[in-house]
């Protein structure tokens, strides 16, 4: 199967439209609604009573809102040589992590969509080490807008304070910029909400959800747990086995690499504030997209990559099914 991934772009894209499908086939037969939670951010409140009365759609919606972001993922990784051009790949393996926990239109579909535009922001390309002060601001204005529709995914500040660490963002100028734009956001809705008297009620509730570490663990079947945990083990080697390999590549390379895979860190401390298990694998998606491509297929990201290796291909194959099989199970 993974062979299909090195070019035939047609039989990639039927592929990654029935494992879509397969996916999302249960929520579109019995579609359940859009419910709030403590930790939804306010643009994601006005969205429910759109919903209310058309969970189809929202279903629907969510539906073409992860192939959208999946594709535009694989443009973003290909652009910057992060995965070869040819392969789509990339795509499904977000498409995986991010439908298998969802089943309607959630924050965490939305939060994905503004932190691919982040990534876009912080990606390298040219001869530049660094970025703008203009793309620092945009980033991290991103960050806010997507604490506004999940308040945990304000913790992505930890991962973009990482990246600036690697990207030698840290004199006062690039802090200053950094503030600014993730309050951005923030004050543009406070005067929206003070001169609609709502910003009372906003900052209790907001201050409330963010002080309250809610981690647990949720009752559940045990076949759905274990592919859930195995999906969740699987990203952990994948991403130690990437991290150990960065160093094979340029310095761009693993500049832009790093910056996919340090959003995993906000996930983590986004878990604080969501279930300890099942995990919530929307969290990692994006990282999983690139690291998940280079641990199947090491033969078309590495083409230094042993004969031996080339001969087990069967087995990354057989790994492929099972991963699309315990998205589903989850």
């Amino acid at each position: 199967m993974l062979k299909l991934f090195r070019n035939n772009m047609a039989l990639q894209s039927l592929l990654i439209m029935a494992a879509l499908l397969l996916l999302w086939l249960r929520p579109l037969i019995t579609p359940p609604a859009m419910v709030a939670a403590p930790t939804d951010g306010i643009l994601y409140t006005l969205l429910l009573p759109l919903f209310a009365n058309a969970p189809r759609a929202a279903v629907i919606i969510a539906m073409l809102l992860v192939l959208v972001e999946g594709v535009m993922l694989n443009i973003l990784l290909s652009d910057t040589g992060l995965v070869p051009q040819t392969t789509l790949l990339p795509t499904l393996l977000y498409i995986v992590f991010l439908s298998a926990p969802a089943t309607t239109l959630t924050p965490m579909i939305l939060v994905s969509a503004a932190l691919i535009a982040c990534a876009w922001q912080l990606s390298l390309k040219g001869t530049l080490l660094t970025i703008s002060t203009t793309r620092i601001c945009s980033a991290t204005a991103i960050i806010g807008i997507c604490s506004l529709f999940y308040l945990p995914a304000l913790a992505i500040i930890i991962s973009y304070l990482l990246v600036a660490i690697s990207y030698r963002l840290y004199n006062w100028r690039d802090i200053t910029t950094m503030l600014l734009g993730l309050l951005a956001p923030y004050l543009f809705l406070v005067t929206v909400l003070y001169l609609t008297g709502g910003l009372a009620g906003w900052w209790s509730a907001t201050a409330a959800s963010l002080g309250d570490i809610t981690m647990h663990i949720a009752p559940t079947a045990w076949l759905p747990l274990t592919a859930n945990i195995a999906l969740a083990l699987l990203f952990a080697v994948s991403l130690f086995t990437l991290w150990l390999r960065i160093g094979e590549h340029p310095v761009m390379w693993q500049k832009n690499a790093s910056t996919v895979m340090l959003v995993s860190v906000g996930g983590i401390v986004m878990l604080l504030y969501s279930r300890l298990l099942p995990v919530d694998l929307a969290f990692f998606a994006i990282s999983f997209a690139l690291c998940g491509t280079h641990l199947l297929m090491p033969t078309l990201c590495r083409p230094s990559a042993t004969r031996r290796r080339k001969q087990r291909l069967w087995v990354y194959d057989m790994l492929l099914v099972l991963i699309i099989t315990a998205a589903i199970l989850c």
